[in-house]
């Protein structure tokens, strides 16, 4: 590495930045700012067309990142909602897609809650307890209407827009408030939500026309496998794992999971670092770590000699303890073949607001570590 240091100027970035392009396309919690994978890249200053790897790809952001900057990007996620956002972030729509996804909106109009319709409304437990009859009509209307188009890209596109508005629709709380609520919502609010959304989306691809994006590639697998692969394929890895007992991601997906016909399931017991594995059945910090380093090996077989790992973490609290992930990273990174070559620490809670105020928690720091292959 240079003498330089890398530094990022969080306070500076504001919050149309963290929005821009296509990055707030689709709700996604926990998710790191394009500005950190972003200036990471610049950092790094890759060959051009690089490529660039994102093991736990999330939403995204990575890809979307290293795609603007013409490099070729692979994002790998067990979760398929991740996965669906990701393709559809970082996926310009033809003028004949566009016309496709046209069509479904103006069928929109159609719908009127006196008018049989048909809808394709899937069977799950306690339907009636997350959906009122109305959003259940209307959700299964826009999911027949997407099911009529074809073209994988434009389905993607659509079933991103569905997804993004079913758990406002729902009466989920909110999206990191696994509770319901009765929302009362009108006749005509999952309709008018839809089009919305599909109708910004459409504006925030269109801002993507200026780059000349490199290829986007999406997995939809465990992260601890990545055969699909070529061993010293991989420049550059960039990635925020999963906060070790923080988060469940398959759980607060499930409402769209059910909508999309996805295993809940199967996410459930690939995820990485979730509370209900930590907190819920008792798995203890090597659990955590024995996973996070069997990602680790494989992104070092990925990696081309001298390749670089750079990665997003955050200090977790585990039976009331504090863990320093730097700590944890740093001694699973030198295991696995890899020495450090930066850390680049800050006050985790100024960032998120998944957080209270108590002693521990207030000591909590999030680290951007920078690793290289030897």
């Amino acid at each position: 590495m240079s003498e330089q240091h890398y530094r990022i100027d969080l306070d500076a970035v504001t919050t149309r930045e963290k929005q821009a392009l296509t990055h707030n396309i689709h709700p996604y919690p926990a998710k790191y700012i394009p500005q950190i994978p972003g200036s990471l890249l610049d950092y790094l200053d890759l060959p051009s067309r690089s490529t660039v790897l994102d093991p736990f790809c999330g939403s995204g952001t990575t890809l979307l990142e290293a795609a603007i900057r013409g490099h070729s990007a692979v994002g790998v996620d067990s979760n398929p909602i991740a996965a669906l956002i990701s393709r559809a972030k970082c996926t310009p729509l033809s003028p004949e897609q566009r016309a496709l996804v046209a069509t479904v909106l103006d069928r929109l109009s159609l719908y009127a809650p006196e008018r049989e319709l048909p809808t394709v409304i899937p069977d799950f437990l306690n339907r009636s307890h997350w959906f009122q009859a109305n959003m259940q009509r209307e959700l299964g209307y826009i999911k027949g209407l997407i099911q009529t188009v074809s073209d994988p890209q434009a389905a993607d596109f659509l079933n991103t827009a569905f997804s993004a508005i079913i758990v406002k629709a729902s009466n989920q709380e909110s999206d990191t408030r696994w509770r319901a609520k009765d929302k009362h919502l009108p006749d005509g609010f999952a309709i008018a939500e839809f089009g919305k959304r599909a109708r910004d989306m459409l504006a925030r691809l269109r801002q993507l026309e200026p780059y000349q994006l490199g290829s986007v590639t999406v997995k939809t697998q465990d992260s601890r496998c990545l055969d699909f692969m070529e061993d010293d394929s991989v420049q550059c890895a960039i990635t925020s794992p999963p906060y070790m007992n923080s988060y469940d991601y398959y759980l607060y997906h499930k409402l769209r999971m059910y909508w999309l016909g996805y295993n809940h399931y199967e996410v459930q017991e690939t995820e990485i670092g979730s509370r209900n594995k930590h907190c819920d059945h008792g798995g203890g910090t090597q659990l955590y770590v024995d996973s996070i380093s069997q990602v680790a090996q494989q992104v070092h077989q990925k990696l081309a000699p001298a390749g670089r790992l750079c990665v997003v973490i955050g200090d977790s609290i585990y039976r009331g303890e504090l863990i320093h992930m730097d700590r944890v990273y740093r001694a699973i990174a030198q295991r696995t073949g890899f020495s450090i070559q930066e850390v680049f620490s800050f006050d985790q809670r100024k960032y998120t607001r998944a957080f209270t105020p108590n002693l521990k928690t207030a000591e909590k720091k999030s680290h951007i570590m920078i690793f290289q292959k030897v």
